[in-house]
């Protein structure tokens, strides 16, 4: 398939939710944002970074090609991009073309772009090339591949960076990172619109700059042997690397970490940076990096400047800065760094002496990904603002990250640590800017559920998570969802107490958990390594707390879990080590199902304990890699076996050290499911039955299934896949299988079960769309029909009760069924119009039950539907 380029001028225009404990603090009204969750919610496409304005109107360009109008060239960049969309899986059916025009627009601002998807065109408008490659990455996102055209939904898309400093940091002084594995973060990074990439080339273990003017910084015996000796960039591949970024709109700030941090200086030279002769040979150094390296392609530099104490700050500071301004460098110094009056820009990494002089600032405060794990990070990072409390004149952020340990493998630093839900959360925080408000207590905990905070990140988790599937399904992506786990925590106890608790758990016995505190998350902090918070900051070495989680299901099934206890920070290698063979934790924690404890993993190293047990890991540790078995999302999960029933999960989490990160972690891999009998029954049939051409599939619950479907409509190959009592997640559970045979059309019917069991009608809603997208999916050319929910009737039986009450939810939902099929441009039947009374209840005609169809009520819905089964 190819599209054509013509150059014109244009011109310009769940389950334990309802927990009635509170904290004693109010959050109700610590968050603010300037989207609205309900928007974020209702949208045809899942974006991150979500744009600053967008108006999704109904229906949708279908094409199969493009012819592309621009007054300007296309770069080799730009075109790769539109293949990508017009290449997405499409063929042929009908020739179709869109007219896509990309328009020069100067009173857009740097970076900015507008996006007009209309009927048999798409418009672009950009003031520079950044803007123009943003907006391609946004219709890159748009487009999906349905009925073999693309797709992308009608919408008018105003869009611009919140912040013009976007970025990431890679420590590669310490280990050593090649050439190839650099470029595919910068490909993940322009995706996703981030646009500066820190590189860190020196530090204590070696030099990774080529070096003319003294090679014996390059030598491998003036390295660290454990850390990559020898290992170094050339000033071709350093050319090459910025050239990479500089064509993807990725600004590369090389940092020369000086005077700190140069141990490898100090060996290859003889010297200090800070000593005469050390400063003399830095001013070589810059002058020889600068001319290599010209100023279009290194307009910024950073020269570090943490850290460190020296007798001289002043004169070594104003004399490096000076040779870097000498060649039209911007300047960029750690702060807290090495005290200097010069008008540079400062990149805070501490919020000590932090002052209000008005400088240019880049915040990278609480933004180390090697600081936290994976559950807990991307909350952190959603809900911190940049510049958070900062008086002076923020410019951007950029998130860090410092495998300060020696690493096995050099892509050891993506496995180890949460580096894409990071990278993408942390592209809406730069991009998107959108929270205004927020609460320290989250950078160690969930926001309380039922607060609009809460909703947020429950909606933002359906968009993480969408990515983490569709972009990024073969890369390590460390977080699950987790706005759906609760759990009650004890008091922090004392020896005594925690002990009746261990007997009472260990014999079976239920626990009385009325004055149990409610907690959220997959991980839950007691109290935090660094004081930051967590949900007893003030308990005591020597306490013990207790959490239990619940989990209701419907047939035995095992689930794969992440569990771990204290979670060791990559940078720093000091924590309680390793436990001994046949427990959990070091500090002693542990962990009950139904009562019987869980068989710990069995440990390569048992035992095992840094030297150090606060402050910074020792030289010899630092030199030891992590194991698998030390990070809970690097190892085996674990397999957990649960019985039909209410299954009783219990930590037991001692506190030991000061240091310590008190905390455990409950992560099930795959959504724990709750279904009957007949449910697996009907499923495994549905299995087994081979797929067929041109199916046309009735899927839903009870009411579907009693459908006989195939004498209804005898000429079609129907398909019956209603199972009775089915709620949203189980048809989600079981879409693979609907999905299989690549049905010609889907008729869904579902909700009214999630509704009789006091599932929200944003619940059902929501599980509609993840339903509908879920199939469009695996299934690109599917037509999908969504059915109103029927109505019910006042006279209902006893043995359906739960569904009395739901008269108006029902309506309520079926209004924005409709608006949900508008909005993901696909068509919506009203079969509840159809088949109730003057009262808008069921008619009795067409129900021998209240809830269930009679024959007449079959035969109605089939005048109803006949025209789309045509």
């Amino acid at each position: 398939m190819k599209f054509t380029i013509c150059k014109t001028k244009l011109v310009p225009v769940l389950f334990m939710c309802l927990i009635s404990h509170v904290f004693a603090q109010d959050f109700s009204n610590t968050f603010e944002s300037l989207i609205s969750t309900e928007t974020l919610k209702n949208v045809p496409r899942k974006l991150i970074p979500y744009p600053k304005e967008v108006t999704w109107n109904t229906g949708h360009l279908s094409f199969n090609n493009l012819k592309i109008e621009s007054d300007i060239d296309l770069d080799q960049i730009s075109i790769e991009i539109i293949e990508s969309i017009v290449h997405n899986d499409a063929f042929v059916t009908d020739a179709s073309v869109a007219v896509f025009k990309l328009v020069k627009n100067q009173r857009i601002n740097s970076e900015g772009y507008t996006l007009k998807v209309s009927e048999n065109e798409i418009e672009i408008q950009f003031k520079d090339e950044s803007g123009r490659f943003y907006a391609l990455q946004t219709l890159a996102q748009l487009a999906i591949v349905k009925q073999g055209k693309i797709q992308i939904p009608f919408c008018e898309i105003v869009d611009e960076p919140k912040h013009s400093v976007r970025g990431f940091l890679l420590d590669v002084g310490r280990n050593f990172i090649s050439l190839d594995i650099l470029k595919e973060q910068l490909d993940i990074m322009a995706k996703y619109k981030l646009n500066v990439f820190q590189w860190h080339l020196t530090d204590r273990p070696a030099w990774r700059i080529e070096s003319k003017a003294y090679p014996k910084l390059n030598l491998a015996e003036n390295h660290r042997p454990t850390r990559d000796p020898g290992k170094y960039y050339t000033y071709d591949e350093i050319r090459e690397l910025i050239a990479y970024a500089k064509e993807r709109h990725i600004t590369i700030i090389p940092e020369i970490d000086m005077p700190g941090h140069s141990d490898s200086f100090v060996t290859s030279m003889g010297f200090k940076m800070e000593s005469k002769q050390g400063m003399d040979a830095l001013e070589v150094i810059l002058n020889e990096f600068f001319m290599e390296i010209p100023e279009d392609l290194c307009p910024t530099i950073h020269l570090g400047s943490d850290e460190v104490h020296i007798e001289n700050p002043d004169e070594f500071m104003t004399r490096m800065i000076r040779v870097c301004k000498e060649n039209n460098r911007e300047v960029i110094v750690w702060n807290p760094g090495l005290k200097i009056e010069e008008d540079v820009i400062r990149q805070t990494w501490q919020p000590k002496n932090l002052e209000a002089k008005g400088y240019k600032e880049i915040d990278s405060w609480n933004s180390y990904i090697n600081n936290s794990e994976p559950m807990t990070s991307v909350p952190k990072i959603l809900f911190k603002p940049i510049g958070y409390k900062s008086k002076n004149n923020i410019i951007g952020g950029i998130l860090s990250l410092w495998p300060d340990v020696n690493l096995e493998n050099e892509t050891d630093f993506i496995s180890q640590n949460p580096l894409y839900p990071c990278l993408l959360t942390y592209a809406w925080t730069t991009w998107t800017g959108d929270v205004t408000k927020t609460s320290d207590r989250y950078l160690t905990m969930l926001p309380e559920r039922g607060t609009e905070a809460f909703k947020y990140l429950e909606t933002f988790e359906y968009y993480l998570l969408h990515h983490k599937n569709q972009y990024l399904k073969n890369k390590p992506f460390q977080y699950v969802k987790q706005t759906n786990s609760d759990w009650l925590l004890s008091e922090p106890l004392s020896k005594e107490d925690a002990f009746i608790i261990e007997e009472q758990v260990s014999s079976g016995k239920s626990l009385n958990t009325e004055n149990w505190k409610p907690a959220t998350g997959n991980t839950i902090i007691v109290k935090d390594r660094f004081k930051q918070g967590g949900y007893y900051p003030e308990a005591n070495n020597g306490n013990t707390v207790f959490a239990q989680r619940q989990i209701k299901v419907d047939h035995d099934q095992t689930i794969k879990v992440w569990i771990g206890f204290e979670t060791p920070l990559r940078a720093n290698r000091v924590y309680s080590g390793i436990p001994e063979q046949g427990r959990w934790d070091a500090n002693g924690g542990t962990i009950w199902v139904n009562g019987k404890e869980l068989t710990a993993p069995k440990w390569k190293n048992p035992g095992w304990k840094p030297s150090k047990i606060e402050g910074w890991g020792s030289k010899e540790d630092q030199e030891i890699p992590w194991a698998k078995e030390e990070l809970y999302w690097t190892r085996e999960p674990v397999s957990i076996k649960l019985q039909r029933g209410v299954n009783t999960i219990v930590f037991k989490v001692p506190g030991k050290i000061d240091y310590q990160n008190w905390m455990f972690t409950f992560a099930p891999l795959e959504p724990v499911k709750s279904y009957s009998k007949h449910y697996y029954e009907r499923f495994e049939l549905f299995n087994k039955e081979p797929d067929t051409e041109h199916e046309i599939i009735f899927l839903g619950n009870s009411i579907t299934e009693g459908g006989n479907w195939k004498t209804l409509f005898p000429k079609y190959n129907v398909i019956n896949r209603g199972i009775s009592g089915d709620v949203t997640d189980g048809i989600l559970n079981r879409i693979d299988e609907v999905a299989a045979s690549q049905p010609s059309k889907v008729f869904l019917l579902a909700g009214t079960n999630d509704m009789a069991h006091g599932r929200s009608v944003d619940y059902v809603l929501k599980g509609i769309q993840d339903i509908v997208e879920a199939i469009n999916e695996k299934s690109k050319n599917t037509e999908i029909y969504i059915q109103s929910i029927l109505p019910v009737n006042p006279y209902i039986g006893e043995r359906f009760a739960g569904h009395k009450a739901n008269h108006q939810k029902i309506m309520e939902a079926n209004k924005l069924l409709e608006d949900l099929a508008k909005t993901l441009n696909i068509e919506y039947i009203d079969l509840h119009k159809a088949m109730r009374n003057k009262e808008r209840y069921l008619k009795t005609e067409y129900t021998h039950d209240g809830l269930h169809l009679t024959e007449k009520g079959y035969a109605r819905w089939k005048q109803v539907i006949k025209k789309y089964v045509k």
